[in-house]
């Protein structure tokens, strides 16, 4: 999980597949609010601690494996609308515009969510 930009360099690029495949979190200096842009990630965080529902976590947990709305609704069997109305509500309970910087802020909290947790209807 992490975020590297397209202008990162190329000994970024591999010193962040190394982080992140190690079991960390790369976020780049600049989006870290000062901090060294390596974080190392709480595991298991409840959808209930970042101010969501249990569903709510099951879409943000697929959100952040990069999946667009049409397949979340399909691995969920719900309606794309009532994806689109999580994901809204995702989005400002993080306080964040779009999906790259919900990684950013799940990231710059600690935050690490188990894949495997999402349940079907």
């Amino acid at each position: 999980m992490g975020f590297i930009p397209k202008t990162a360099n190329a000994h970024i690029l591999i010193d962040a597949l190394r982080l992140v495949l190690s079991g960390g979190v790369f976020v780049p200096v600049e989006f870290s609010a000062g901090g060294s842009g390596v974080f190392r990630p709480r595991t298991g965080s409840r959808s209930q601690e970042l101010g969501l529902t249990p569903r709510q976590g099951d879409v943000l947990k697929l959100l952040v494996q990069g999946k667009p709305n049409k397949l979340i609704c399909r691995d969920l069997c719900l309606s794309e609308g009532t994806i689109k109305v999580h994901v809204s509500a995702i989005l400002r309970a993080l306080k964040v515009n779009n999906r790259t910087q919900v990684v950013i802020e799940l990231a710059r909290r600690g935050v690490r969510l188990d894949a495997t947790a999402v349940r079907a209807r």
